[in-house]
């Protein structure tokens, strides 16, 4: 089922956003409100949040009840090409360091940006295994190229400000390959989970929620 995109937020400026210096504005998100809203009904609900560490939103999530683990995820390498007609071997397989079933929600965030297309649905796949039945992902995906912005070129630190609103803030580290992923191809690479919502920000950020169905 083609999803309707929503109407894009006009964002907050200025003392409304609670951005701080070399942060972007704060944006609205209302898949991040919606998960939340679900989750938050169970006892100590657990949620991942795939890095890079913010101390204020760990706290935050904790402050609701839930129970918070954070895993940094590096970008992995695509498959290499086929040399001389032979088969290369296959890359180091896309592994969270985490058990199967274990979450109500993962905050993927943009990282989906830093998967080559080519690996795209062993990513969804991952997902898939470390959500519990019922669980959600959320996932946000750049639409535009961000060549000309260094502050893209790694994937950013978000603090929520409440359970409907976040700045990202720039992490430090060595430029990591971004790519703009169609959103069909998005979608495909979801296709183990069921999108509930799809959304596109005023900064050209889209924001997927998905959930594994319930066993």
């Amino acid at each position: 089922m083609k999803l309707p995109w929503r109407q894009p937020d006009r964002g907050l400026t200025g003392r409304q956003s609670g951005a701080r210096g070399g942060e972007t504005p704060a944006q609205a998100s209302p898949g991040l409100s919606r998960a939340l809203e679900r989750i938050l009904e169970f006892e100590q609900p657990r949620i991942l949040d795939l890095g890079p560490l913010c101390g204020d939103t760990a706290v935050r999530l904790a402050a609701r009840g839930a129970r918070v683990s954070v895993e940094s995820f590096e970008g992995p390498p695509a498959a290499p090409p086929a040399v001389d007609g032979e088969e290369p071997p296959p890359p180091p397989a896309i592994r969270l360091a985490q058990e199967d079933g274990q979450f109500h929600l993962v905050l993927v965030w943009e990282h989906v940006d830093f998967v080559p297309p080519d690996r795209l649905r062993e990513f969804g796949a991952e997902l898939r295994r470390v959500l519990a039945p019922g669980g959600y992902a959320l996932i946000f995906a750049r639409n535009t190229p961000a060549e000309e912005d260094p502050l893209q070129a790694r994937p950013g630190r978000f603090r929520l400000l409440d359970d409907e609103r976040l700045v990202r803030e720039a992490a430090p580290g060595p430029a990591c390959a971004r790519f703009v992923h169609p959103t069909r191809e998005i979608e495909r690479s979801l296709a183990p989970l069921s999108i509930q919502s799809l959304h596109l920000q005023r900064n050209q950020t889209r924001e997927f929620l998905a959930r594994r169905k319930p066993d």
